[in-house]
């Protein structure tokens, strides 16, 4: 039905209808979205979710992840990581918690809720809750004392909901926890042969018929791109925005909730000599750690040269580097470690640090100390989102109106020729893969734009960046190349293709002979490979091995009666054969370590109780989503 009415656009009834639907549109669709009217847009057993509280949520958390990514987000990548299904699902469940709370007869009372605010650090000025401040911060950001606390109290009642679900999941065996332990820091070793297809490249052979068959399955593969020639109206938030006042209120009011966005963490810049020792290891063997520990400490205080002794002692990663590890903030190293670090002087070595990874002999070499961009810095930047934020609601009414005319006008080129003032951006002919400027990460533009045919108008595209109206001028097939054309790329992947099949077929003649019985060395002697040997492998941390990461879970599925994999492991075209030697059980030689084991095995337990008692509500919900979400 749409594709009929963008056709036939210059019918005079065809026209009148659009303009009807038009005004449905915005006054009981995405309309009553911008304009708040009563109409819910979710529904959880009745209870309702307005547009309004829907708007604030995704905007918390599209500013939550925008910070990620200094402020804002790539093109497309809210829609790339479902930012919109998030905030629909956590809305529901929030619903969820909090009927499930007054079915258990769990509530929050006025003083919690007031005792959380006076302690919340946006609502601080000088020595405790400034009430000033309070309002202020909540008018900036549309939000009455009622709503806010409001909001607060559901909050905390789903906080309260979780905990008290919670507190079913408090028991974990000794049992249960020294199993945890073990799988997760036993170790295992295999031996390896790699086939890796560049090592039979020289002798494939290349037949001018059997090429030319080939082709004819591959040839596909070397079509041309299709090609559009657009012409589109572009109603960017960012250009809608520079319309929009926003005055110094609002400026410092975001600039202070959001103070955390401008901030630089104070980073230490150090060297470390690492002795390594783990929570498998006896005490006797940190014994021994500990002390040749301590004879570095005194021989890196006699010597200028820190990073020497680093590359000659250190067992660690960095010790190519002599010890070095950059700048990093007090978070982003353990506790220990980041406690040391932060409480030398630069120059100083530090004592032996004892850490899960082992001991370390730490020196401070610098400090950048930690700083605050001043709100004039970041004015402008302020500005931007604030307005990129209001544009969008104006974006889509003057993207609409557009609409409305061209429909009325009969074509783009008639509207454009009646709004001098608006601006038609054409192109000339290009790929998908090679978009103009300005269109590069538009992947939501883009993908409709190469859907149109040639002649038809889309309809109004929203996309993470605005709106646009999008008319295609003309389209170019892609077309398929003959053999010759394409000769030097289809024998170079010709030629790849068969080294990928002769190495896939060593390694499975490999593993056959290995199932067979014969010895790993005699097997790999008979097919020319070299034979290595993986050493010990944890799950995690194996940074001085070369094996892959990505085959460890085959690894560890290895045993004695079963020491072989079903087939060769493809990783990076490469093909693995491998065969399991040994397994290392840790002893537990304090029970210290299994703490954390415990909490972790505690937190999984509660997560999936939550997540059944969720999934059971959700089972027995009536979920209604509005179709403009």
């Amino acid at each position: 039905m749409l594709q009929i009415l963008r056709n036939k656009a210059q019918s005079t009834v065809i026209q009148a209808i659009v303009v009807v639907i038009a005004l449905v549109f915005v006054f009981w669709g995405v309309g009553a979205n911008m304009m708040n009217k009563r109409e819910a847009a979710i529904t959880v057993n009745g209870e309702e979710i307005s547009f309004q509280d829907y708007q604030l949520a995704y905007d918390r958390t599209y500013e939550r992840t925008a910070s990620q990514f200094g402020g804002t987000l790539p093109k497309g990548l809210a829609e790339t990581l479902g930012l919109k299904q998030s905030v629909i699902n956590q809305l529901v469940q929030n619903a969820l918690l909090r009927q499930g709370a007054n079915a258990m007869g769990i509530i929050v009372s006025q003083e919690e809720i007031q005792n959380t605010i006076n302690t919340m650090v946006q609502f601080q000025d000088g020595p405790g809750f400034s009430m000033d401040k309070y309002k202020a911060l909540l008018a900036a950001n549309r939000l009455t004392p009622h709503k806010f606390e409001t909001n607060m109290r559901f909050e905390m009642l789903s906080e309260k909901t979780i905990k008290d679900i919670g507190k079913f999941a408090a028991l974990t065996s000794d049992f249960e926890v020294e199993e945890l332990y073990r799988q997760d820091n036993e170790k295992v070793s295999v031996i390896y042969s790699v086939f890796s297809p560049e090592n039979f490249t020289e002798s494939v052979v290349v037949d001018d018929e059997e090429l030319a068959t080939w082709f004819e399955t591959a040839k596909d593969n070397y079509k041309s791109e299709a090609q559009m020639k657009l012409r589109f109206l572009d109603f960017s938030f960012a250009e809608v925005g520079k319309k929009i006042s926003i005055d110094d209120a609002q400026v410092q009011a975001y600039y202070d909730a959001n103070i955390a966005q401008f901030t630089t963490p104070e980073k230490r810049r150090a060297r470390h000599i690492l002795i390594k020792a783990g929570a498998e290891d006896s005490e006797e063997v940190h014994k021994e750690k500990r002390q040749r520990a301590q004879e570095l400490v005194t021989l890196a205080n006699t010597t200028d040269d820190f990073a020497s002794l680093a590359t000659e002692y250190s067992e660690g990663p960095s010790k190519t580097n002599g010890g070095e590890l950059g700048y990093f903030t007090k978070e982003q190293m353990v506790p220990t470690f980041s406690d040391a670090v932060y409480a030398m002087e630069v120059g100083q070595i530090s004592d032996v640090v004892k850490t899960d990874f082992g001991y370390h002999i730490i020196k401070l070499e610098d400090i950048t100390p930690a700083s605050t961009s001043e709100l004039n810095d970041v004015k402008d930047v302020i500005l931007s989102l604030l307005q990129n934020k209001e544009a969008q609601p104006l974006a889509f009414q003057l993207a609409n109106a557009a609409y409305e005319g061209i429909i009325g006008a009969g074509s783009l080129n008639a509207y454009a020729e009646a709004n001098t003032d608006q601006q038609v951006t054409v192109t000339d002919y290009f790929p998908k893969s090679q978009p103009p400027a300005g269109l590069s990460l538009d992947g939501e533009f883009l993908d409709k734009a190469f859907s149109l045919n040639a002649g038809e108008l889309s309809s109004l595209i929203k996309t993470s960046s605005g709106y646009f109206i999008i008319f295609a001028d003309d389209l170019k097939e892609p077309e398929t190349p003959a053999l010759e054309a394409v000769l030097e790329q289809a024998t170079k992947d010709f030629i790849a293709g068969k080294a990928e099949e002769a190495a896939k077929k060593a390694a499975e003649t490999m593993l056959e002979e290995l199932q067979g019985g014969k010895s790993f060395a005699d097997a790999a002697l008979s097919l020319g490979t070299e034979v290595k040997d993986s050493g010990f492998l944890g799950r995690r941390d194996n940074t001085e091995s070369t094996f892959p990461a990505s085959l460890l879970d085959q690894v560890f599925r290895l045993t004695q009666k079963e020491p072989l994999p079903q087939q060769p492991a493809p990783v990076s075209g490469d093909f693995y054969v491998f065969a399991f030697q040994e397994r290392q059980i840790p002893e537990i030689v304090a029970k210290e370590n299994l703490e954390k084991y415990r909490q972790a095995l505690l937190n999984s337990k509660q997560q999936e109780l939550l997540a059944a008692y969720i999934s059971n509500l959700e089972k027995n919900a009536e979920v209604t989503i509005h179709s403009n979400l």
